[in-house]
């Protein structure tokens, strides 16, 4: 069996200095993957001679992508003229966080910013990529109950979103892997089936 990566998240606010020292530590304490967010400078940036990049290449580490991107998929500016593809609560609809999942609308832009996303990153990731969509961190259980998605709990809520995106990767990569938010025994997500190219991925490491 091959050994799992051993992860390191990479926050998007940290600058190219700290960035440099934080990828010395995670050679120091044998992380051999990071992890930043797919809406990273650095899948923007196209200068190679940054020195946290050089360091990367150098010691042959792992890159993924993704994290707690969510915000990413449903810009929160469609809220102002489209409040129906966000989440409902007690009635009234609120930008954040998250989105409503069962409206076909709200999918089909996740679907088509979740493509664009994951192409870009794919210039650097490497392969066998692996990708990571998880919920707003301390908003896991807060989604939508408009009357479509009061059938679904929380976790079954979190897949069909993730199930949209993973479509869109498997499309432009069918041997890419896409993980999602494990919310553990409770609640469980009995209802919908995550897609063949997802696996959970134990919250410690988030």
């Amino acid at each position: 069996m091959k050994k799992e990566r051993k992860r390191l998240f990479i926050d998007k606010k940290t600058g190219a200095k700290e960035r440099l020292e934080t990828v010395k530590w995670a050679v120091e304490n044998h992380y051999d993957t990071l992890v930043f967010s797919l809406g990273d400078k650095f899948f923007k940036s196209k200068n190679k001679n940054i020195k946290y990049k050089k360091l990367i290449k150098y010691h042959s580490i792992n890159i993924e992508a993704g994290g707690r991107d969510f915000p990413l998929l449903l810009p929160k500016r469609l809220f102002l003229f489209h409040r129906n593809l966000f989440r409902m609560e007690q009635g009234k609809r609120k930008a954040a966080p998250h989105f409503c999942p069962t409206n076909p609308k709200t999918t089909a832009i996740i679907a088509k910013r979740a493509r664009a996303l994951f192409a870009r990153a794919m210039k650097e990731t490497t392969p066998p990529r692996v990708f990571h969509l998880f919920p707003d961190e301390g908003y896991e259980s807060v989604w939508c109950a408009c009357p479509a998605c009061r059938a679904f709990n929380p976790a079954e809520q979190n897949i069909i979103t993730v199930n949209t995106a993973a479509l869109s990767l498997a499309k432009l990569d069918p041997d890419a892997r896409l993980s999602y938010y494990d919310f553990g025994a409770e609640p469980v997500a009995e209802g919908v089936a995550a897609g063949k190219n997802m696996f959970r991925l134990p919250t410690a490491q988030v």
